[in-house]
């Protein structure tokens, strides 16, 4: 497997990665790159796994133990054999610390706890471009996972078996950054791939020119582009998802990166179907880095 190699990347260091699974095919290609991704940071890898129980409403307390003990116990042999056949599976494991925390809840829950109690730099999550119904809840999941974290969300279609990032798109508002260090985990993967980044903008009102100008000045990107191919955009599609698909497939673009706001167009975008319909809908990684 071609991974992205990391060398003398002084833009930031990944530590520790979160990666979600459930076993599906999506999840265990996304731990393969995730997998492959920390051997080169040297980074460590926590693997969330969760399942939930509903509790059926006209169920007494003591009958709904009763009921639910023996499925969490099965449930509990299943997931430790799905785990050892991971590493059959992932012969990259072998190569990376990681370790291994399993929930009896929603997955969201599941992953919104250990963002909140353990130091993750990064989530890499596996996605699955499809309209049945297993599939589209597979993508709401993932869509509230991008909308709750305060950490950078990297979303790998099922699809894509490496890394291999000539390319990079970031849609960008053009407003200012307060702390442009949020966005040093797209410049992390710019700098460590050698990719071209190119930052565009849905309007009619600027030419490329002034979209640089903005750019440099709003996002206080400066001192932070040195050795990085930059280029600048603007689209004028009415529809944002259509537009941010076809601008990937038109360049070519390796990874979308898209940075949403508490207020504005992206928060627009991560409450509605735009984010889900991107998600399930997109064929290469995107990131989402969080204001």
């Amino acid at each position: 497997m071609n991974l992205i190699l990391v060398e003398n990347n002084e833009t930031m260091e990944i530590k520790k990665i979160l990666v979600p699974t459930d076993f599906s095919p999506c999840s265990i290609n996304a731990l393969k790159i995730a997998a492959g991704l920390a051997k080169g940071q040297n980074a460590s890898i926590e693997i969330v796994h969760a399942v939930h129980v509903p509790a059926h409403p006209h169920v007494d307390v003591l009958a709904a133990q009763s009921i639910v003990e023996p499925i969490l116990e099965d449930y509990e042999k299943k997931v430790d054999l799905q785990f050892n056949n991971l590493k059959k599976q992932i012969p990259e494991l072998a190569n990376v610390s990681f370790s291994i925390q399993k929930f009896v809840s929603l997955p969201s829950d599941a992953i919104h706890t250990v963002l909140s109690t353990s130091d993750i730099d990064l989530v890499v999550m596996g996605t699955k471009g499809s309209h049945d119904l297993l599939e589209k809840l597979v993508g709401s999941m993932s869509a509230e996972v991008i909308r709750f974290s305060k950490i950078p969300v990297l979303m790998i279609p099922e699809n894509i078996k490496s890394l291999k990032i000539g390319s990079i798109a970031f849609a960008a508002d053009l407003k200012e950054i307060k702390n442009p260090d949020q966005l040093d985990m797209l410049l992390f993967f710019a700098k460590a791939s050698g990719a071209e980044l190119t930052v565009f903008h849905f309007s009619n009102d600027y030419d490329d020119d002034h979209l640089e100008e903005l750019a440099r000045e709003n996002m206080k990107l400066i001192h932070k582009l040195e050795g990085i191919k930059v280029s600048y955009a603007h689209l004028d599609e009415q529809t944002v998802s259509d537009g941010i698909l076809k601008f990937i497939d038109k360049y070519k673009i390796d990874m979308l990166a898209m940075y949403p706001r508490h207020h504005g167009l992206w928060d627009r975008i991560i409450h509605t179907s735009t984010t889900r319909k991107i998600a399930m809908r997109i064929k290469t990684p995107l990131l989402t880095i969080h204001e």
